[in-house]
């Protein structure tokens, strides 16, 4: 008996996934990344599996699934496309998560619904890196605010019906919910080099009204807030992260057993196999710390120093499979003729789009030396 024990209805889920991206997803999932495409006919059957909502309280018409079976989802979805893989793990790790925890019943009754009824939502990562000539402005007007700048980089942004962004005021940072037709918003699309067809966007703000109604934390709550949704997070990338290294040996395996060399199979070769016990290692390594890191997740159990790990030995442990696979594809694995340059991408992309490897390891070591 294994040390991850799967429910009869996480079973379920992983089988009834892998069924939909292996006859769905998988065809076309290149196809859509050259042409950095979000494929809308696929989002539909999405919502109506009811894959946006996997984490969302049944009662706004969620699922109500907890951490470890959308882990389970998300492995397999990002075998065959990582970039969908990314736009569930925004609307449930971080935008579902934030209403939950802090949205006002008003607030929780429109959005986890509109969310559950196969709504996406959009999240504006915050960075307090200053950039020269780079100016966000915030105006108050009686019991308005009025915000103008620009956000660089919006998770979900191309498909999002609503978006959940970032302002810093003079005493802190406050989340605020803006739907997409709001007046003074402009979405511009954002050249990635991997997750090309997940809907990175960048959002322009043009005097956009910031009412009272529409704040979602609080200047107090604000950066609390939002490393709580990336702890979350953390396991959907990882999650992310494995399944592209899962990818990335079942295409090496298959082009092994292909490619002759010197009258036989490469698969024969030492080295080649070297390369694939090292990149199954990995996988099963990964796979233990992200089933640990969920479950502590769902219990809430000191969660905080797991999820960084599994993020970082995930995240990074796929970077590393998808240069091999390259290595064992030689000089094929460098055209996009074979999927394993794609899956480099993707890796190095999930890698960086939340917290930093040397910000992981410095919340990591700070937490070692409380």
């Amino acid at each position: 008996m294994g040390l991850i024990e799967m429910s009869s209805e996480q079973k379920l889920i992983k089988s009834e996934v892998k069924k939909f991206t292996n006859a769905e997803l998988e065809p076309i999932a290149s196809d859509i990344e050259k042409d950095c495409r979000l494929p809308s006919e696929i989002l539909k059957k999405l919502a109506q599996m009811g894959l946006f909502g996997l984490t969302i309280p049944e009662k706004y018409g969620g699922s109500g699934l907890d951490a470890s079976s959308l882990s389970i989802a998300l492995e397999e979805f990002s075998k065959s496309c990582a970039s969908l893989g990314l736009i569930l793990v925004v609307n449930n790790c971080i935008v579902a998560n934030l209403l939950t925890r802090y949205g006002s019943p008003q607030i929780k009754e429109e959005y986890l619904k509109r969310i559950s009824q196969g709504g996406i939502g959009g999240y504006g990562l915050y960075s307090d890196t200053e950039i020269a000539g780079k100016t966000n402005a915030l105006i108050a007007e009686k019991d308005n605010l009025h915000f103008s700048g620009r956000i660089d980089l919006v998770l979900n942004g191309g498909a999002a019906d609503f978006c959940i962004i970032p302002v810093k005021s003079e005493r802190g940072i406050v989340l605020h919910l803006v739907n997409r037709d709001a007046a003074g918003i402009n979405y511009v699309p954002v050249e990635t080099m991997g997750m090309r067809s997940a809907g990175i966007t960048s959002l322009e703000f043009q005097g956009v009204k910031l009412g009272t109604e529409s704040c979602l934390v609080g200047e107090d709550g604000g950066l609390e807030a939002i490393q709580r949704a990336h702890d979350f997070a953390h396991i959907g990338y990882a999650a992310i992260a494995l399944g592209l290294t899962e990818a990335s040996l079942e295409a090496s395996i298959k082009y092994a057993k292909e490619r002759r060399q010197f009258g036989r199979a490469i698969c024969e070769f030492p080295m080649i196999q070297d390369i694939l016990a090292e990149i199954k290692i990995c996988i099963e390594k990964s796979r233990l710390l992200v089933h640990d890191a969920a479950h502590r997740f769902d219990k809430e159990e000191g969660y905080g120093m797991i999820v960084r790990i599994a993020c970082l030995t995930s995240c990074g442990g796929a970077v590393s499979a998808a240069l091999k696979a390259i290595q064992i594809h030689g000089g094929y694995g460098y055209t996009k003729d074979y999927p394993v340059e794609r899956y480099f991408r993707d890796a190095k992309s999930i890698q960086l789009l939340g917290e930093s490897p040397v910000d992981l390891r410095a919340k990591i070591a700070k937490e070692l030396l409380v």
